[in-house]
């Protein structure tokens, strides 16, 4: 996808944790500020999955000229689009200025990612065809010999997509030890929290139960993250990494709620004091 990176497999420091927090807090903010410019975005689920995004484009995606070597980010909860450009945006790959025209004519950002901007491996957007989309990169990785890894991100409201379903058991018939999933667990989904529309608790013992190793992080904690995914490395089978999150997370206005958005007096108060 056009980004290097490392995988030494070495613990993270106190000084690149310092580091990823600082591109956070910059993607963070941005996210927020985007909603001077299109109030339709998806400020909630994007804030959420913005230290996944960051550990994952600056520590752990590697490029290659072959695209069997390299690395592959799908970013199945398309809505969540603006945090991931966000933070490709301070990877150098989309000029900043891009941020503030998203969705306009004049603009290269759509509401969902598409491929044919910088750093965007699948255009997303219809809940649950990252995972199947990710089982067949994989596959296709696997069969051609080529050491590249899948990473796809998905929401636990995404999880009631009867596509994801199908897909998990295929993932584990190939045996696809290059397949790293995360689901974020922010405990919302459209239309109320998960409890209210249907409750995910089981889903760590489903994925067990079909052949993927299940592992667990906090998904704002780089330490956690980072643990998770030098763990997921070293398993030779499909890894699911349930990643717990807030919704709308470091937006105090929104945070931890279904309101995927706040108005921009209130985006621009928490950029003053931020």
């Amino acid at each position: 996808m056009g980004i290097k990176g490392e995988r030494d497999g070495i613990p993270i420091s106190i000084d690149e944790i310092n580091k990823l927090r600082t591109v956070a807090s910059k993607a963070r903010n941005n996210v927020i500020k985007m909603q001077f410019y299109d109030h339709s975005i998806h400020v909630g689920s994007s804030l959420s999955s913005i230290e996944i995004l960051t550990t994952l484009i600056f520590k752990y995606i590697r490029d290659s000229q072959s695209k069997y070597d390299r690395d592959w980010l799908i970013l199945s909860k398309g809505h969540a689009a603006p945090g991931l450009y966000a933070v490709l945006a301070e990877k150098g790959l989309i000029p900043e200025e891009e941020l503030w025209k998203i969705q306009d004519i004049s603009g290269l950002l759509q509401g969902h990612p598409e491929v044919f901007i910088p750093g965007i491996d699948m255009s997303t957007g219809s809940l649950g065809q990252g995972l199947s989309f990710g089982i067949g990169v994989a596959t296709g990785i696997r069969m051609q010999g080529g050491k590249g890894r899948v990473y796809v991100i998905m929401g636990d409201g995404e999880q009631d997509e009867g596509e994801i379903w199908e897909a998990m058991t295929h993932a584990v018939t190939r045996k696809l030890d290059n397949l790293i999933s995360f689901i974020e667990v922010n405990n919302y989904q459209l239309d109320d929290s998960t409890d209210a529309v249907k409750p995910k608790h089981f889903l760590p013992d489903v994925w067990k139960a079909v052949g993927w190793r299940t592992l667990f992080c906090d998904g704002h904690d780089f330490a956690s993250i980072v643990d998770a995914i030098e763990e997921a490395h070293k398993i030779r089978a499909p890894v699911v990494i349930f990643a717990k999150t807030l919704r709308g997370k470091g937006f105090p206005v929104i945070e931890n709620t279904k309101v995927q958005r706040a108005s921009p007096d209130d985006a621009r108060k928490y950029l003053i004091n931020a």
